[in-house]
């Protein structure tokens, strides 16, 4: 099985005993009107590097007494580790991974001017491993624009900014080696970028650059002894996920309430379909039970997503806010059905 290692890097185990800044319209980051990427990358990474963070993040534990006494050992214990983030509002709003700040006591920032700020988070999706934080610089701060995923093709130039190993703002290129990756290890909601721009641990949060300056992506996994072959959460996700971390501080996802299986070729013969996916079971009380579905339907499509695979399912229900209303290819008893389902709330965490 494929090995993966998140780009999360943990520095040392070690022993330890503002204002708000008026925004205002303040730009995207932009790039010179003659910059010629044939010639140098080098006004793209002056342009980008100004709005990419190194962030630290530590996490204190408190030894009980009884263990101080009995073993020599301090108060407490500190374990810090480091990763990468960007700023995405003049205001100062970052998003990094959830695996780089999760459970960390304290958090900090800090720019390659060398400006460090102490960061709050905001909003967790441990789902698709997205974080918000928050930053008070008490001025308006470079940001960078989220871009389109959708668009991006195979073959697109690409620049990786991040903090690798703890070595401080470290500029990598290469181009988007694959799209909609499905990468098990990481259990995630999204399929990924697959890139082979050099990334590593600390490199975690950190922006994937299209030439146009937006970021495509945000860099979160390698397979652990592969040359290059590194993975990215895409732009579109993280698109769909920030206003709901920005506003609530988590993600609500759709659901539909179905068990389901491939279809092999016989069934896709049997039910004269190119793709679909076999309805094994109802959940009692779910938005499919209302609509109806019963064991034995085949969902081919939805929302215009064709469904070839039960995490085609998951996640194109997953894509998509509760309540809304999406149209659902099927097959009912051997014929053919369209109609607007509308989705509930998926229940406990994503």
């Amino acid at each position: 099985m494929t090995s993966l290692t998140r780009l999360f890097a943990p520095l040392a185990l070690a022993t330890v005993l503002g204002c708000s800044a008026t925004a205002g319209d303040a730009p995207p980051v932009t790039l010179p009107a003659d910059f010629n990427p044939s010639h140098s990358l080098a006004p793209l990474v002056a342009a980008a590097e100004p709005a990419v963070v190194n962030v630290y993040a530590t996490q204190r534990q408190a030894i009980p007494t009884m263990y101080q006494y009995a073993y020599g050992l301090p108060a407490e214990s500190v374990q810090q580790g480091q990763g990468s983030g960007f700023v995405i509002s003049p205001d100062g709003y970052i998003m990094t991974n959830n695996h780089v700040v999760a459970g960390a006591t304290e958090l900090k920032v800090k720019f390659d001017s060398g400006d460090e700020y102490p960061a709050k988070v905001v909003g967790l999706d441990k789902g698709s491993d997205v974080a918000l934080l928050k930053i008070e610089a008490g001025k308006p701060l470079p940001w960078l624009k989220l871009g389109s995923s959708n668009k991006a093709q195979v073959g697109d130039w690409v620049v990786a900014v991040g903090n690798p190993l703890g070595m401080g703002h470290t500029v990598t290129a290469g181009i988007i080696s694959a799209k909609g990756r499905e990468v098990p290890d990481l259990e995630a909601l999204e399929e990924f970028i697959q890139t082979d721009a050099g990334i590593n641990p600390g490199n975690s949060g950190g922006p994937l650059i299209g030439l146009d300056g937006t970021v495509v992506g945000m860099n979160t996994a390698i397979v652990k002894g592969a040359n290059s072959v590194a993975f990215a959460i895409p732009a579109d996700h993280l698109a769909f996920v920030l206003p709901q971390l920005r506003e609530h501080g988590t993600v609500a996802r759709g659901w539909l309430g179905v068990g389901s299986a491939a279809l092999n070729t016989r069934g896709l013969r049997e039910f004269k379909v190119e793709a679909g996916v076999l309805i094994t079971q109802v959940s009692d009380g779910s938005p499919a039970a209302t609509f109806g579905f019963q064991p034995g339907d085949v969902i081919t499509s939805i929302a215009g997503k064709t469904i070839g695979e039960p995490q085609d399912l998951y996640r194109a229900v997953a894509a998509r806010v509760p309540g809304e209303e999406v149209l659902v290819k099927y097959v009912h008893n051997g014929a053919p059905k369209e109609a607007k389902l509308k989705l509930g709330t998926r229940p406990g965490p994503t």
